[in-house]
């Protein structure tokens, strides 16, 4: 399981950097780049958190209604967690409720059992608020992953499509939208949370990490949202969301990479040489009359 600190509590979407010259060099004719918001350039920008998650709320903590609804749905949750192999019947189970705001017709709740050996099982499972099915996005089984992992498996595209209602989907994935919203929401369903990376900070690890950028193809219509995820100290996790027009998403990938690490020099610095007093080098000026014309430009 990941261990890393967080350093912000809600998703307070802010304007963020385009880095788009640094993560695809294609020309721009190709693809188009943009940043979360934008503002004037008079404008000072606004005190802003280095990083992004969604809220995470507790069983304990949850609102009644919704604690009622998976109290409800709990057989359809045991019995579709089975499917996967999870035995929500055993002891040791835990679950917390994710806020998604493209997602507003289902709970997203994270299952978790921790085990002696310090591993640890984890899926999310989407229960709908009103009529409809739950639906089982399997992530960990005692830390590893399913034999197609969650952040890239076809089941896991497929679920968050269909959760995703359509036209919240479309808006999101405009230049105007809230598209760090949905690729944020995709990666705490297949992954059980994100810790985006929003502004650069002192951190020299993370001097290569790409900040969020939407990149929309101006020769069909493809977009793609990117994002860095501080996933574990020392590592962090490079987000690729593949999505057409309509916001739905069609390939995914999370790679993972290590901190950027500073060379130091070894050895001693190289030594300024001075010529010796009488060589330095002398200037040979043209007898008169042999000097280069100069070309003038006509006015």
């Amino acid at each position: 399981m990941r261990s890393v600190t967080r350093t912000s509590g809600g998703l307070g979407l802010a304007f963020v950097l385009c880095a788009c010259w640094i993560l695809f060099p294609a020309s721009p004719s190709q693809f188009c780049a943009f940043s979360q918001e934008t503002r004037a350039a008079d404008t000072p920008p606004p005190t802003e958190a280095q990083y992004l998650e969604l809220p995470h709320f507790p069983a304990a903590q949850m609102d009644a209604p919704d604690a009622a609804i998976v109290h409800a749905r709990l057989q359809e949750i045991t019995s579709e967690a089975a499917f996967f192999g999870y035995d929500l019947k055993g002891s040791g189970w835990s679950y917390d409720a994710t806020s998604c705001p493209v997602i507003p017709d289902y709970l997203v709740l994270h299952y978790r059992k921790p085990f002696a050996n310090g591993t640890a099982s984890l899926f999310t499972a989407l229960v709908p608020r009103g009529v409809g099915r739950v639906y089982v996005v399997p992530i960990l089984y005692r830390n590893a992953t399913p034999f197609q992992s969650a952040t890239s498996s076809e089941r896991g595209i497929a679920v968050f499509n269909r959760v995703v209602p359509g036209d919240l989907a479309a808006q999101s994935v405009q230049p105007d939208g809230k598209w760090l919203a949905l690729g944020l929401c995709y990666a705490d369903i297949v992954y059980g949370n994100a810790n985006i990376l929003n502004r650069s900070g002192s951190e020299m690890g993370l001097a290569r990490a790409p900040l969020p950028l939407l990149r929309l193809s101006e020769a069909t219509t493809a977009r793609s949202i990117v994002f860095t995820d501080r996933n574990a100290p020392g590592q962090y996790l490079v987000w690729s969301i593949d999505l057409n027009d309509k916001g739905r998403v069609t390939a995914a990938s999370a790679v993972q990479l290590t901190d950027f690490v500073a060379r130091m020099r070894i050895g001693a610095e190289p030594k300024e040489k001075r010529l010796p007093p009488g060589q330095e080098p002398v200037v040979k000026p043209l007898p008169p009359g042999q000097e280069p014309p100069v070309k003038t430009t006509p006015q």
